[in-house]
């Protein structure tokens, strides 16, 4: 017989880091269970012991200092979705989270949950990109951050260490005349992961026409969130016109290697992108 699953519920990160190494990789944090609760029934994983942050405090906090937002890792999407910090400074971070499955599962799924299990058909993790946050994670050597686009670097695998634990998420509040959007595509239902989605922001000149800055992050089709500087790059000091947009569509269409799952082919999604991203960087433009 296998032995019973161990449960731990430390009251502090220390404790939390000084378990994981008396583990030694066989240990899997818990915070909203949401994905982890279908993978242990599903016998996809069969770690010998979880590791419970609900008894830690702080890691539940939301916080805007020195032009900063901070998400704590067991802060909900729930959260996220409804708080006046967050819909007030960066809207389509409360949009993206509150777009996510249906609210059963928002009021228990976590910021950090989502991103340490870089599941592809993800909401949040294009947005964070776009928004170019740090995910912030700790050892017992202490804390570094790690990029958003670099974190999740193919299905379900992080730049996360074994021994290391998010616990926290850092994201610059935008610039003056920033605006953002994100689309979702659902081809199955308005509950389901995504198809396609797209995380795109402009930040305008004073005309609010042309382009200072520009970042369009396409999620749910490869691996990883797709991002392409150089495409964005040429949208520079250039106005945002359906022509523009049009093109950048066609470019990432072009450049993304699609998949093929339930949702949708490797050619419906990439029609999709060119249909997807050329509608969010319109929805940018109406906003502006």
């Amino acid at each position: 017989m296998s032995s019973p699953l161990m449960i731990h519920r430390p009251r502090s990160i220390d404790e939390v880091l000084t378990l994981l190494e008396a583990h030694r990789g066989e240990a899997k944090i818990v915070a909203g269970a949401t994905a982890l609760t279908i993978l242990l029934r599903q016998g996809l994983i069969s770690p010998e012991a979880l590791i419970s942050l609900d008894r830690i405090s702080g890691l539940d906090a939301i916080d805007i200092k020195d032009g900063v937002l901070t998400l704590g890792a067991r802060v909900t999407h729930r959260a996220v979705e409804r708080d006046p910090l967050v819909r007030q400074n960066i809207p389509v971070l409360a949009h993206a989270f509150g777009v996510v499955a249906n609210v059963r599962v928002r009021n228990v799924a976590t910021v950090g949950g989502v991103l340490a299990e870089a599941d592809y058909a993800s909401d949040p993790p294009a947005v964070f990109v776009m928004l170019n946050a740090d995910i912030v994670v700790r050892s017992n050597g202490g804390a570094r951050v790690i990029p958003a686009g670099e974190f999740v670097r193919d299905f379900y695998e992080t730049a996360l260490e074994p021994n290391e634990i998010i616990t926290g998420v850092r994201v610059a509040l935008p610039g003056p005349r920033t605006r953002a959007v994100y689309e979702k595509f659902s081809s199955r239902s308005s509950e389901d992961r995504p198809c396609i989605g797209v995380a795109a922001l402009v930040q305008f000149a004073e005309d609010n026409r042309t382009c200072e800055a520009v970042r369009v992050v396409v999620g749910a089709v490869a691996s990883t969130p797709q991002r392409f500087h150089d495409v964005e790059a040429r949208a520079l000091s250039r106005d945002l016109t359906p022509a523009l947009a049009q093109e950048i569509a066609e470019e990432y269409a072009d450049r993304v290697d699609p998949i093929d799952d339930l949702r949708g082919s490797s050619w419906y999604r990439r029609e999709m992108i060119r249909v997807w991203v050329r509608r969010a960087l319109e929805n940018v433009h109406a906003a502006a």
